[in-house]
């Protein structure tokens, strides 16, 4: 094989596609997609099909550019290998951003940051600006570049996996919503993964806003106008749902972000009361007589189930389970003992859960699955109680994705709603 290739993109899902086809577009580039296990037939000819060409090699002698996609950890053996071969590294989502023509807004946080990037992008739709939305959402940022590059304002939703490889990416307005323990199992450390957020904002330059929450953990070196959020500016929230403590706090910091823009109050609420949140994120599931249920698939770390009990903040009965990503699970024994909580935990986490919780909530029974778990629920609970949703984990030991997973959650209230007999656990509970 020809080593002399200009560029090596690692990662051979959307993102790396959207950088093959960005990089072949605009720049005439060719080169190799490399990643660790070989993609399906389709994948390798849409790659060949923009010049590049799939190679388990890893980044080699010759290679310019190495383009990384978000499932590539700074520590990966290929990409130490590409620092010491002097190639130049660069994030999908920071090559995709030199491409845009317009102001930059990105968001990043542990919590609510997907619902703040869709209402940013309602809110200043709702004002006639013209706007794209991509990123961590799920279009990648080199495709917005590519098909629709020039607009009034883009609006980036970033993770930690994305940005801990930013080495020039200048948003005109960075905002860091929130930090609470997530992704441990990646950055290692509560710092490292503070530091990941902050490169977001780490190349700015004056004239640019930085807005980051008070009391930060880490410095950030940014040399744009930083801002504390500010609670002034959260819009009147009662009736929408967005009435809850950690959405206003998320809106603190989203507002604070956009005070140099011009927004209509009256707008402004129209846009909360008629927001449709995204899939298996508190979505409240409504089925006739079952009382209040909540979808919170999205919930991967405990920080976000904790944010989820303080929302539902009564009596309740929750669901938890999946992959354990390292966060500690004394963080709920506050909101534990708070309100009268029923815990069913199910999945890889199960046992280690329970161990930490069991004295501190009413039940907490062991189930081998999420099946299980809610026929538990639904033999335990009175009428009208409650149910919340939030795994707290990965989902990876019994599904594909937080959206399969929430799927099936669904597909279990509706079945057993509608037909209660079938709700009879088929497995004994763990004491």
């Amino acid at each position: 094989m020809n080593r002399t290739l200009q560029v090596c993109i690692l990662g051979a899902g959307g993102s790396g596609l959207a950088a093959a086809r960005l990089l072949s577009v605009r720049e005439g580039l060719r080169g190799r997609v490399c990643s660790e296990r070989e993609p399906d037939a389709a994948v390798r000819e849409a790659f060949l099909s923009v010049g590049f060409e799939w190679d388990a090699a890893g980044p080699a002698a010759g290679d310019g550019r190495v383009v990384v996609s978000p499932g590539f950890a700074a520590e990966h053996p290929w990409l130490e290998r590409a620092g010491g071969l002097g190639s130049r590294v660069e994030a999908e989502a920071e090559l995709g951003s030199s491409y845009l023509k317009g102001r930059i807004l990105a968001i990043t946080g542990s919590l609510g940051k997907t619902t703040m990037a869709m209402l940013a992008a309602d809110l200043l739709r709702a004002h006639g600006y013209s706007v794209t939305l991509s990123g961590n959402i799920g279009v990648p940022v080199c495709e917005v570049a590519l098909e629709r590059g020039e607009a009034d304002w883009h609006v980036l939703e970033l993770s930690s996996f994305q940005t801990e490889m930013f080495q020039r990416f200048r948003p005109d307005v960075g905002v860091i919503l929130n930090l609470v323990p997530n992704h441990l199992d990646r950055h290692g450390t509560m710092a490292r993964y503070a530091e990941a957020k902050a490169r977001m904002v780490g190349f700015q330059e004056e004239g640019d806003l930085a807005v980051i929450p008070e009391g930060y953990p880490v410095r950030v070196g940014t040399r744009g106008w930083v801002r504390v959020p500010d609670p002034a500016r959260v819009p009147d929230t009662r009736g929408t749902g967005f009435d809850f403590p950690a959405y206003r706090a998320n809106l603190a910091g989203l507002m604070t972000g956009l005070a140099e823009v011009p927004l209509d109050a009256e707008t402004v609420r129209s846009v909360l009361e008629g927001f449709r949140f995204p899939p298996h994120r508190m979505e409240v599931l409504t089925h006739g007589r079952g009382g209040l249920i909540v979808d919170d698939s999205k919930s991967t770390c405990l920080s976000a189930t904790r944010a989820a009990m303080e929302a539902v903040a009564g009596p309740m009965h929750v669901i938890i389970g999946g992959v354990h990503k390292g966060d500690p699970p004394e963080m709920l024994i506050g909101v534990l003992r708070n309100y009268p909580v029923s815990l069913y935990l199910f999945g890889a986490s199960a046992e280690v859960f329970a161990a930490s919780w069991q004295g501190h909530s009413g039940r907490c029974g062991i189930y081998p699955d999420l099946t299980e778990a809610v026929k538990a629920v639904f033999l335990h609970r009175k009428e009208g109680e409650p149910l919340l949703f939030s795994p707290g984990c990965a989902s990876f030991d019994q599904y594909s994705s937080y959206m399969e997973r929430g799927q099936h959650f669904q597909h279990l209230i509706e079945a057993f709603i509608n037909n209660p007999s079938d709700s009879k656990p088929s497995a004994q509970e763990k004491p």
